[in-house]
Parts: C-alpha cells; sequence; structure tokens
C-alpha cells in the first residue's frame, strides 16, 4: 500500500495478491484516473508478470473538499423572490433555512473533476511506489519460502541418515 498526498488530496493504492500461475488483475480504479486505466494495468502487468492481483486506486479528500458549499447568490434570489410574492399576494410568511436549503441549485454542485499532468504525476508515483513495495514483499517472503524449504529438506536428509542403520536390519527381518 502507498498513500501520497497531492493539492488536499490523498492518493491511496493497495495491491494484494495470491499465488497463481498467470497473471489474473482485478482492478478498481477511481473515476478521475480511469482515463488512465490502460496504462496502470501495462505498469502492473510488466512487474507483477503473475499473481491473482487486486488493485486499488482511490482518493480521500479533506473534509473542507467534500462538503458541499452554499450558493449565496441563488439562496438571496429564492428569498428575495418569496419575499416579493408574498407581498404582492398578501401572504404571512415565515420563512425558515430548511426551506431555502432544499431549493435548487442553493447547494452548489461540484465542478467535474479533470485529471491534470501534476495530479496524474503523484498518482502515478504512488503506484510506482505500491508496486516496489510489493515487490519487496514478495523477494522477503520469497527468501523466507526458501529458507523454510531448505531447512525441511534438510531435516529430511539427516532423518534419512538417521534411518541407514536399520535398513540392513528391515529387510533381514522381511525375510525371515
Amino acid at each position: 500500500k502507498s498513500v501520497t498526498e497531492y493539492n488536499g488530496k490523498k492518493i491511496n493504492v493497495e495491491i494484494k495478491s495470491l499465488n497463481s500461475k498467470s497473471l489474473d488483475l482485478n482492478t478498481r480504479i477511481a473515476p478521475l484516473y480511469r482515463e488512465k486505466e490502460m496504462t496502470i494495468r501495462q505498469k502492473i502487468q510488466n512487474q507483477l508478470i503473475r499473481g491473482k492481483v487486486d488493485f486499488a486506486v482511490w482518493t480521500e479528500k479533506e473534509d473542507a473538499q467534500i462538503a458541499t458549499p452554499i450558493n449565496a447568490e441563488m439562496v438571496k434570489f429564492y428569498y428575495d423572490q418569496i419575499n416579493k410574492i408574498a407581498y404582492e399576494k398578501e401572504i404571512s410568511l415565515t420563512l425558515d433555512w430548511s426551506t431555502l436549503l432544499r431549493m435548487p441549485d442553493v447547494m452548489a454542485k461540484q465542478d467535474v473533476e479533470e485529471l491534470t499532468d501534476e495530479e496524474w504525476s503523484a498518482a502515478e508515483h504512488a503506484i510506482d511506489l505500491a508496486i516496489q513495495s510489493f515487490m519487496d514483499f514478495r523477494t522477503q517472503e520469497g527468501a523466507a519460502l526458501e529458507r523454510k524449504f531448505n531447512e525441511k529438506l534438510s531435516n529430511r536428509e539427516n532423518l534419512m541418515k538417521d534411518i541407514e542403520p536399520f535398513e540392513k536390519g528391515r529387510v533381514e527381518k522381511i525375510r525371515q
């Protein structure tokens, strides 16, 4: 896993894998980075080669960026318009915030995000770090398995040597 910060946003990348004969790549990519999916897949395929691999990249924004901003101009527009109609039609009015906040376009819509070269560079760096971390872990895991395997082979050889003195007697007992 790797995390990189860019412009008040955390870019998270996670790679999980199980052993497999060939590469079986499953990706979950945040919508902002989907246009780079082929690049991401190629990068993973070049490094990982085999395994059942789950790859995910997602972002987390700061709380201030998550909150939907209130469009003050629209609130004022609706407030003025409602008050004008109430005055002209001689309607008594008690207007509260909850009514105003439910009016169309009061809660300003977020602009559609576009992936900048700088943000892609930060995301790509996070991907590279996650792949490198993954490869380092694979190397450590392989070395640990090699030690365990060699230990078992050595143990087996010692046990075979321990059996040799009993072999002549065993054959003789079978004949009898």
